[in-house]
């Protein structure tokens, strides 16, 4: 998705694993858009599994029901369950994995890669400047949510790649899905970025390079980002 200016208030929520707080935020801010930034599944707590589906199913729907005023990014713990270039992370869960597989598959075109609202742009993990222009091969001069959500062939290995920091070859630099905050120290210059991944306590807003990105992998906290 490319440009969507809003004068709607944008609520934004990092990374949900299973969490259902999300739905009593929504209820009280109701007629503003929303952000999630992926990893739907694959909690941290002992949730049942018949829960954790229906969550995301509710999530769907959400976009389902209010199309223009939902988005949805994908994160590295969705891509494995959609099989995309990616091994199996952490708490990959094979006993969910045919349901997950049908949901993400029968939904794909309700989720996207990034979402960029003019200056700012939304991924799962971040984008570095390094990685974007010598590994992906993008260009700052085009609108970077829409390279990122229609990559070509050659820019996939790039796209889904695991840096050194989270696993990955030692040299790599992680890209949307997998950036580790040790591997954004030169965000994209001139844009922000609003990013979950990185778990933080509170929200949380890094400079540099002309750039800067604001964490927000906090929900677990019952924290989520609300931008005017």
């Amino acid at each position: 998705m490319t440009e969507k200016t809003s004068a709607k208030k944008t609520i934004v929520f990092g990374d949900i694993h299973g969490l259902t707080c999300w739905k009593e935020i929504v209820r009280k801010n109701r007629n503003c858009r929303y952000i999630f930034l992926g990893d739907y599944l694959d909690p941290y707590e002992n949730i049942p599994r018949k829960r954790l589906i229906n969550n995301l199913k509710q999530i769907i729907k959400l976009k389902t029901d209010r199309p223009d005023d939902v988005i949805l990014l994908l994160g590295n713990h969705d891509l494995h369950y959609l099989h995309l270039y990616t091994d199996p992370c952490s708490r990959f869960d094979d006993e969910i994995e045919a349901a997950a597989h049908a949901l993400f598959s029968d939904n794909a075109s309700r989720f996207l890669h990034a979402f960029q609202d003019d200056r700012r742009i939304f991924t799962h993990a971040g984008i570095s400047q390094r990685w974007f222009i010598n590994d992906f091969g993008g260009d700052t001069d085009k609108n970077i949510a829409a390279q990122l959500n229609s990559p070509q062939r050659d820019q996939l290995p790039a796209l889904y790649r695991c840096g050194a920091m989270r696993g990955g070859d030692i040299n790599a630099v992680g890209g949307i899905f997998w950036a580790d905050i040790s591997e954004l120290h030169d965000p994209l210059p001139g844009f922000s970025q609003f990013v979950g991944h990185n778990r933080v306590e509170k929200i949380f807003k890094m400079e540099n390079n002309g750039g800067n990105i604001t964490f927000c992998d906090c929900l677990y906290n019952g924290i989520c980002l609300e931008m005017e």
